[in-house]
């Protein structure tokens, strides 16, 4: 569930360097339980961005062994467009530590992703593949390209991407804008700052603590900057709000 919080991020990272954004990340009635930290910086032809997961809630310390993740993405600039040629998850518990690493092969169309977990210091996996599908954007750059992937951001359409990092199977994630009839229920759910705030549904394919698609509710500014997300009625733990501080 934490590593939902580290999709959403937005155009606005890429117009300059170096700019922190931070979002919290509740649970039901137990406030928030973790914050993530993000930072873009780029050269005129490479960006690197990096995003820190912390969990701050006791119980939720104790309940995922003290988790901590950090996702970087590096690669170039086209057309105002971040392209991923590498992308890193690694994951920090008490228990143990793994990462996994995401190298693109543009020309040739290619994703090879390499897994290794150590426990106790020491490693007890190391597995590389090719994976069965191809994207040019990751689970970090995804959300930053958005805005200019969609360009009727009022037209009620649905899109289908490849996300690097996704599902390992094909990466694939549906994004869908609402309908006017759905959309008053959006604007109650995750509220509005202005009428050029625009809605959308992102749904990830993925089992998410009971949610069978993981689908995620999100109302973005007119920047492109997501302002509020909210995956609803989670089995055990209700809504989870995800709000940009």
């Amino acid at each position: 569930m934490f590593r939902i919080a580290l999709l959403l991020f937005s155009f606005t990272l890429l117009q300059a360097k170096n700019i922190p954004l931070d979002y919290s990340i509740e649970f039901g009635m137990f406030g928030e339980i973790a914050h993530t930290k993000a930072t873009l910086s780029k050269k005129r032809h490479s960006y690197v961005l990096e995003v820190n997961l912390s969990v701050t809630h006791s119980i939720a310390k104790s309940m995922s062994n003290n988790l901590r993740e950090q996702h970087i993405s590096k690669g170039h600039i086209s057309n105002g467009l971040l392209i991923t040629d590498m992308f890193q998850i690694i994951t920090y518990t008490d228990k143990f530590t793994s990462t996994s690493i995401y190298q693109v092969d543009h020309k040739k169309k290619r994703i090879r992703r390499q897994y290794k977990k150590w426990v106790k210091g020491k490693k007890i996996t190391d597995k590389k593949r090719v994976l069965g599908y191809y994207g040019r954007d990751d689970l970090l750059t995804f959300f930053l390209n958005l805005h200019e992937h969609i360009k009727q951001k009022t037209y009620s359409k649905n899109y289908q991407f490849q996300v690097i990092g996704a599902d390992n199977k094909n990466g694939r994630v549906d994004f869908k804008i609402p309908n006017k009839k759905s959309m008053p229920k959006l604007k109650k759910l995750l509220g509005t700052s202005s009428n050029k705030d625009w809605y959308g549904k992102v749904t990830l394919h993925r089992q998410i603590y009971g949610s069978k698609k993981g689908e995620m509710n999100i109302r973005i500014d007119k920047d492109g900057l997501m302002q509020k997300a909210i995956l609803k009625d989670l089995v055990l733990f209700g809504d989870v709000r995800i709000i940009k501080k």
